[in-house]
């Protein structure tokens, strides 16, 4: 029997046109050897059948369908019990995929057996992992990202939360942590309690600039606003009632930071310069765009921007 290098699971809830089906025709462009699991949750039948269509024109494609709506954490437990590859790819319905991203996160699970989880770099997942893109074309945003990646050469770093729009992760990891937790009902912070127990456990949490998805956002739930925010609530609560505490990562924009602050040490390090000049820009960007409403965090929030600028263009004049 032949066991593919990754078992992509994808979960599936309507609206194929819009989601399901860029995200299937993005990973035709990646002829890795993979299986493509795709767990419909309860879709109409338009849906069900668009993707019975997808399973004709990929083999690697594998439909599963649910006959109720069992929630993200839920509908991904259901891909993972039918993987069979010793390596996952959870990618969301609303993701495209650069046909060089997933080739590169598998070479680099690879050469680090002690790394549990990796994520890419993207246009939206609130963490670190966000870049600055602009434009609202998934196609130029692709290439947006290509160029990043093309600037971004063995540029990984450790973390302790990855966006699950996009996550490599070893299946024994997965299932020695007992996926994620149904308890969460159809979706919000499943992602942050596995993270939680992932970084508890020990476990190496990695990002990769060399990599790039695009994503859409809110697919699932994008006219369902008063509902959503509900969940969150709910979910919110559930996961410190669980932990006994809030939120353990720092808030994005302080990340984001963090960042810019490598780039400034990779500059000493005599890495490609215009490359760290390039990357830093972008994030520089971003920071202008996570300022916060209260007055005194802006403050300490300016204070610390104009430090990371001034010494990274110090180090930079250098050479």
């Amino acid at each position: 029997m032949n066991i593919p290098l990754c078992s992509v699971i994808i979960v599936s809830f309507n609206k194929f046109q819009e989601t399901t089906g860029p995200c299937l025709r993005s990973l035709q462009k990646d002829s890795t050897d993979m299986e493509i699991i795709v767990v419909d949750n309860g879709s109409d039948r338009l849906t069900c059948q668009s993707l019975e269509q997808a399973a004709q024109e990929d083999l690697r494609i594998r439909p599963i369908f649910s006959k109720s709506n069992r929630g993200y954490a839920g509908g991904n437990n259901m891909g993972v019990e039918a993987a069979s590859s010793e390596i996952l790819l959870l990618l969301n319905s609303d993701t495209q995929v650069l046909a060089s991203s997933i080739p590169n996160c598998l070479t680099l699970m690879e050469e680090n057996p002690n790394w549990s989880m990796l994520g890419p770099v993207s246009n939206q997942t609130g963490n670190d992992q966000q870049i600055f893109t602009e434009g609202q074309d998934p196609d130029e945003i692709l290439i947006q990202g290509k160029n990043w990646c093309d600037h971004s050469h063995n540029s990984h770093y450790q973390t302790d939360i990855l966006s699950f729009c996009c996550v490599m992760i070893r299946t024994k990891v997965y299932r020695d942590l007992g996926g994620l937790d149904e308890a969460f009902g159809l979706g919000y912070y499943e992602d942050t309690d596995f993270n939680y127990r992932a970084v508890n456990a020990g476990l190496k949490l990695m990002i990769t600039e060399d990599a790039f998805i695009y994503h859409r956002g809110s697919g699932s739930f994008a006219n369902t606003c008063p509902t959503v925010k509900k969940m969150v609530k709910q979910n919110k609560r559930l996961f410190r009632k669980k932990h006994s505490h809030g939120i353990i990562a720092d808030h994005w924009r302080i990340k984001n930071l963090a960042a810019m602050e490598r780039y400034k040490i990779t500059v000493d390090s005599g890495k490609d310069h215009a490359d760290m000049q390039y990357k830093f820009s972008n994030r520089q960007q971003l920071a202008k765009q996570l300022i916060p409403n209260s007055p005194l965090k802006k403050w300490f929030y300016f204070r610390r921007l104009k430090q990371v600028e001034e010494q990274f263009s110090t180090r930079f004049d250098r050479f």
